[in-house]
């Protein structure tokens, strides 16, 4: 099994590798001719079981790249994120070069990161990996959700958003979502001891991949009153959009009382590089 490459978006990564890290500690890596593919999730798949996927293209991520398997040229690993994230704080300046690699020292494999930079020693970290066969992996697949009865981009408004999440954790550990497709959100909380909503209006409503204001005039057809409605874990959610801070985009879309997805489009890549959370709906 061989891996070897130069990293194009140390920052990119990093940034991605930090988001996921504050809701789990570990992650899959599939790397493929074309993709590099994050996945995280609880092995004990329950009601607040929150899935990340990462989709990056490897070209976008990646230079110079030599990639061999016996499975199909596909390398599956699992490893530690705050590992990985600690190696990539080690690139400090954009005239650093990041080479990663896999090696192995007797019976254990690793994923080596290099950094070489002209102003200070060169640093080499080793991050123990386990590696996973391709023929394990075939009971897992991202999660299919129904068609988003609502999606809203939160664009300006998202750090606000996660300022109000941030309080709401500290009062509760449930809050509700819900948006309609005049382009208005709500995240509240309504419990015996407190009841709290904060709302926004003239979000951008997204149909069918494109985008049209929350307040167009020709979207008459549509129900555009009708709430459609979330109860998701305080926590989660608010981890989850921490990694506002790597995107230039992110797209709330809710399935009615069953699943919140934000998509997240990247800073600085494309549209086929982005992150999925799927964080499912909690029955209380």
């Amino acid at each position: 099994m061989r891996f070897t490459a130069n990293m194009q978006q140390p920052d990119t990564l990093r940034a991605v590798l930090y988001g996921m890290s504050f809701l789990r500690k570990h992650c899959l890596i599939r790397v493929t001719d074309g993709r590099f593919t994050l996945i995280s999730f609880k092995e004990s798949l329950g009601q607040s079981a929150t899935q990340i996927w990462a989709h990056l293209e490897l070209a976008d991520i990646f230079s110079e790249i030599q990639i061999g398997s016996l499975d199909n040229d596909h390398i599956n690993m699992e490893l530690n994120l705050d590992l990985f994230v600690r190696a990539l704080k080690s690139c400090t300046s954009s005239s650093d070069t990041v080479k990663v690699k896999l090696a192995k020292r007797g019976r254990i494999p690793y994923l080596v990161v290099s950094v070489d930079s002209p102003s200070y020693t060169s640093i080499k970290q080793e991050i123990p990996i386990k590696v996973i066969r391709e023929n394990v992996l075939e009971g897992i697949a991202e999660p299919t959700i129904p068609n988003p009865d609502v999606s809203l981009e939160l664009y300006r408004h998202v750090r606000s958003v996660l300022r109000i999440c941030e309080r709401y954790r500290n009062l509760t550990k449930h809050i509700t979502i819900a948006a309609n497709r005049a382009g208005e959100l709500r995240i509240a909380i309504h419990n015996d001891d407190v009841t709290v909503d904060a709302k926004w209006t003239n979000l951008t409503l997204m149909l069918n991949g494109d985008s049209q204001e929350g307040n167009d005039e020709s979207q008459e057809d549509l129900d555009k009153d009708t709430l459609y409605s979330i109860v998701v874990n305080a926590d989660e959610l608010f981890h989850a959009l921490r990694i506002s801070y790597a995107s230039r985009r992110i797209i709330f879309c809710i399935a009615d009382r069953y699943t919140l997805m934000l998509h997240v489009l990247l800073a600085g890549l494309d549209d086929h590089s982005y992150v999925s959370y799927y964080i499912p709906s909690l029955t209380l």
